[in-house]
């Protein structure tokens, strides 16, 4: 057997493993050509960025050094209408141009910035604090034609520029100041301020306070494979520039600043950051998350004395947005790979098929042969099990032994119906071992289920709570179980009780042995027993209708007027009448029941019951009430 079938598949094997060696190589040549253009690539986009940065600052940068020279002449103070002039042609042709600042020495300042769209297109608000003879913070609002809108004061400003950083960072050194990345108060937006000082001993500042949410406009733009994204970060881990403004930035004691690499929530992000932290600016495969992202951590060159000096590019794309289609490509490879597999296989199926086959057929007639002498053993079983039972019909223990055993029901029991409950003759539950009997379920608690078994249904509910005829069985046993399976035990074509299985194998050999069960538990009912549960259950139904033959109202009708309610308006009941039919098979059970319907009359004052044939006939309240 083994050679018979291991050679074929061995060399199959040996295809199999060539064609995996081929892919392989294949795949790991692939990447490395694609990882190679996506640096080429990335360095390219790198490059565009560091454009775009240089592009953006160097406008502001430009203008601040022209400023500069109104230093000289004092134009925060004596000449502020050339100020002006000044500022408002920076805003005017610079649009990341926020505010235009100048202030000296003794705490005289002006700002001049664009006035709310209201106000008209190109319109400009100043600000100007004068400090002699006396402190004084004016406003005026101007047209683009320069055409005073609005002017007031606000005593309440204690504005001082000689406090800020742009002020005292431009008067420290002798070149353009960059200030870090904060948040612009009115604008609510990242920013940074550039700023030089005049040549005086105690000189004037100009400064130029530049938004940067375009350049997180710019970079939320760019199309870095599917899902990759690019940031400029402050070497401080300050986010400076990213595709989502709003989440750069992050509100702290109640004052909004630039969020930190940590507090961005980008798994590629903080990752990239990690690697740089540790080994440097560079290009780098990383694993985040299980995934490997490309990452590259690089300074952002935008000209000399630029702010872009101490801020980094942080570029994050998953590796297979780039080597995607080459996985693609392999996949496809493979199926069609599985071609020569395929082949080889069926080649080798034809040496190895009629051996199979044939030990298949061996085993399945084992099979079949040891099924059939297990449903045997198991049907002489019940029949020597039904030849045990008691004299009054009660299963032998060794019938629900023998049923769970064949069904590996979690439960067996066998149910007599009575006149009034369902009785428990016998319950088996194989994990105990224990077996127990007498217990009875009144006919009101399982309405459904009596209705179903005198109907003689066969009831399997694989979900038994969701069955309504099963339900209070869940309930009143207690039993845990899942799935019932009700079989009714007939005996003439009338219910006599059931058999109950609980957690049963589900297959049609374990329904045929409970079937089979069910009728041998029938044949061993006495015949004097069946007698009586049908005399018992004719008590009960004359009991159930002697109320209505034997009420007598005050009316003098032999009817409650409650009963009658929905009667037509006028219409007078004067009689009860009540006709039951006996079963024509059984004399001596119809004989019982007249007997016990006679003894009713008697006791009760029936004026009027009659024995025909089969059918008894009875009524009272026909006097007239009169």
């Amino acid at each position: 057997m083994l050679g018979r079938i291991g050679l074929p598949l061995g060399g199959v094997g040996l295809i199999i493993g060539f064609l995996l060696g081929i892919a392989l190589y294949a795949d790991r040549a692939n990447r490395a050509g694609v990882l190679g253009l996506s640096d080429t690539l990335l360095q390219g986009l790198q490059e565009r960025i560091a454009l775009q940065v240089g592009a953006y600052l160097e406008p502001a940068s430009h203008a601040v050094l022209l400023g500069q020279s109104l230093l000289g002449r004092g134009g925060a103070t004596l000449h502020a209408e050339d100020a002006y002039a000044f500022a408002a042609s920076v805003l005017r042709e610079t649009p990341q141009v926020a505010n235009v600042l100048f202030a000296d020495g003794a705490g005289d300042f002006m700002l001049v910035r664009r006035a709310p769209p209201d106000r008209g297109a190109g319109a400009t608000e100043t600000k100007r604090i004068l400090t002699s003879p006396a402190r004084t913070v004016e406003w005026t609002t101007r047209a683009a034609t320069g055409a005073t809108i609005e002017h007031h004061f606000d005593p309440a400003d204690t504005y001082d520029a000689r406090t800020r950083a742009w002020f005292t960072g431009a008067r420290a050194i002798d070149q353009e100041y960059w200030s870090g990345t904060y948040i612009f108060f009115s604008e609510r937006a990242p920013g940074v301020t550039t700023a030089v000082h005049g040549p005086d001993a105690n000189p004037d500042v100009v400064g130029i306070d530049i938004k940067l949410d375009a350049l997180s406009r710019f970079l939320g733009g760019l199309a870095i494979g599917k899902t990759g994204r690019a940031y400029i970060v402050s070497k401080a881990g300050a986010m400076v520039a990213g595709p989502d403004p709003a989440r750069i930035l992050r509100e702290q004691d109640g004052k909004l600043e630039p969020a930190k690499v940590a507090e961005m929530g980008d798994a590629g992000l903080s990752g990239a950051w990690d690697h740089f932290r540790v080994e440097g600016p560079g290009t780098r495969v990383i694993d985040v998350a299980g995934a490997r992202l490309i990452s590259i951590v690089t300074p952002v060159s935008s000209g000399e004395n630029a702010a872009g000096q101490d801020w980094l590019l942080v570029i994050t794309v998953p590796e297979a947005e780039f080597s995607g289609f080459v996985s693609t490509n392999t996949q496809r490879a493979g199926l069609l790979s599985l071609v020569v597999v395929a082949l080889a296989l069926g080649l080798a199926g034809l040496l190895v098929r009629q051996g199979l086959r044939a030990d298949r057929a061996d085993r399945a007639v084992d099979e079949r042969g040891a099924a059939v002498r297990a449903q045997s053993a198991a049907f002489t079983r019940l029949a020597e099990a039904a030849g045990q039972a008691g004299a009054d019909g009660t299963p032998a223990p060794a019938l629900t032994e023998t049923l769970a055993a064949a069904t590996g029901a979690r439960r067996v029991g066998v149910w007599r119906l009575l006149g009034h409950a369902l009785r428990c003759d016998d319950s088996f539950e194989p994990a105990t071992g224990g077996h127990v009997a007498g217990i009875e379920l009144a006919r009101g608690e399982i309405p459904a289920l009596i209705e179903g078994l005198l109907q003689g249904q066969e009831m399997d509910a694989p979900d038994a709570r969701k069955d309504r005829r099963t339900y209070p069985l869940t309930t009143l046993l207690s039993s845990g179980s899942t799935a019932m399976l009700v079989v009714p035990v007939l005996r003439d074509g009338v219910a006599r009780g059931l058999l109950l299985l609980e957690n049963a194998r589900p297959d049609g050999a374990a329904r045929d042995i409970v079937r089979a069960a069910a009728r041998l538990v029938a044949l061993g009912l006495p015949d004097e027993a069946v007698a009586s549960s049908r005399l018992e259950l004719a008590r009960l139904e004359l009991a159930r209708l002697e109320p209505a033959l034997t009420h007598e109202p005050d009316n003098g009708t032999g009817l409650d007027p409650s009963m009658l309610a929905a009667a037509p308006t006028g219409l007078v009941q004067l009689a009860s009448v009540l006709v039951l039919r006996l079963p024509e098979q059984d004399a001596g059970l119809a004989h019982r029941v007249a007997c016990a319907a006679q003894d009713i009359a008697v006791a009760r004052g029936v004026p009027y019951m009659k024995l025909l044939g089969t059918t008894i006939t009875a009524a009272c309240g026909y006097a007239n009430p009169a």
